[in-house]
């Protein structure tokens, strides 16, 4: 990008970009539903493991592998985004490199929330929202609420000027139907869920690698300006 001042042409050069993309799906009411159902089967039938999260059910990361219905479908969608996502973000992606997904349903009761983390050797990860019940107070806008964390060095002195540069936090409570995709290093958590309903959502993460046949020489992660 370039402007124009007095001294003449400006050119913008963004470094170190942490794009975070979402969308919503149309008509998500009936396939929410669904998969509620079929959550509550796989709960009472699954112990659950504990990962980031603090209380609540967390379940295996097999998502992608599921057959049930509506597991199915979302899964779908799901590799259909991040596919589009990374053909526009990523154009260069090396041919010959395979997508590989893992997921897994996140169940949240009242009180339960999600430690600061980030997933390591996953290229992206994303959040896809069930159900995201209203929080007990009104105002209490940050109940289930994903904040993100600048993953950027201390600012010291110029954290006091207030503007996008110096964010260090920046959260969000989308609603059930939203999917959320962001770079799999950048740290985040959960509020805890204030509500007194279940917060329902599916997180995961796509790595790449490369297929049969692809390059596998090691690449460049360093470039000129």
């Amino acid at each position: 990008m370039t402007t124009t001042g007095d001294l003449g042409a400006i050119e913008q050069h963004h470094l170190f970009p942490i794009p975070l993309l979402r969308t919503n799906l149309p008509d998500a009411g009936p396939l929410n539903a669904e998969l509620l159902t079929e959550m509550r089967a796989r709960r009472a039938a699954e112990p659950g493991v504990e990962r980031s999260n603090r209380h609540g059910w967390h379940s295996a990361p097999d998502f992608f592998k599921r057959s049930e219905p509506a597991h199915r479908r979302l899964a779908e969608v799901i590799r259909r985004f991040v596919g589009q996502v990374t053909a526009d973000q990523v154009p260069q992606l090396p041919p010959g490199f395979a997508t590989h997904l893992e997921g897994w349903l996140n169940v949240s009761p009242t009180n339960a929330m999600n430690a600061p983390h980030d997933h390591p050797g996953a290229f992206w990860s994303g959040t896809y929202y069930v159900a995201m019940p209203q929080p007990a107070d009104a105002p209490d806008q940050l109940s289930g609420a994903i904040e993100f964390l600048d993953p950027r060095g201390s600012l010291g002195q110029a954290a006091h000027i207030p503007c996008a540069l110096t964010l260090s936090r920046i959260w969000l409570r989308p609603a059930a139907g939203t999917l959320l995709l962001w770079p799999a290093h950048l740290r985040h958590w959960v509020h805890p869920n204030t509500a007194a309903e279940e917060r329902v959502s599916v997180s995961f993460n796509a790595f790449y690698a490369p297929g049969a046949g692809a390059a596998s020489a090691k690449p460049s992660l360093s470039t000129e300006l």
